[in-house]
């Protein structure tokens, strides 16, 4: 499974422009390792909060196979 990380700058999401992308596994490690650790609000809402569960676990996991690749 390809794991890459992407750079893009814009006005706007709709009209970023890719600036920079990257599949080495101790790059993508470490910019998965640093979203895991910022800490959200708790959302009130059940369905979002369970999203933000699953967020958390791939990102886990990402981070996890990445280190593997490094090997």
């Amino acid at each position: 499974m390809a794991t890459f990380v992407a750079i893009y700058r814009g006005e706007t999401i709709a009209g970023a422009r890719l600036i920079a992308l990257s599949a080495d596994p101790t790059l993508v490690a470490e910019v998965s390792t640093r979203i895991l650790h910022t800490h959200p609000g708790k959302d009130p809402d059940p369905v979002i909060a369970c999203v933000e569960q699953g967020r958390q676990a791939a990102l886990r996991l990402i981070t996890r196979e990445a280190g593997h690749a490094e090997r």
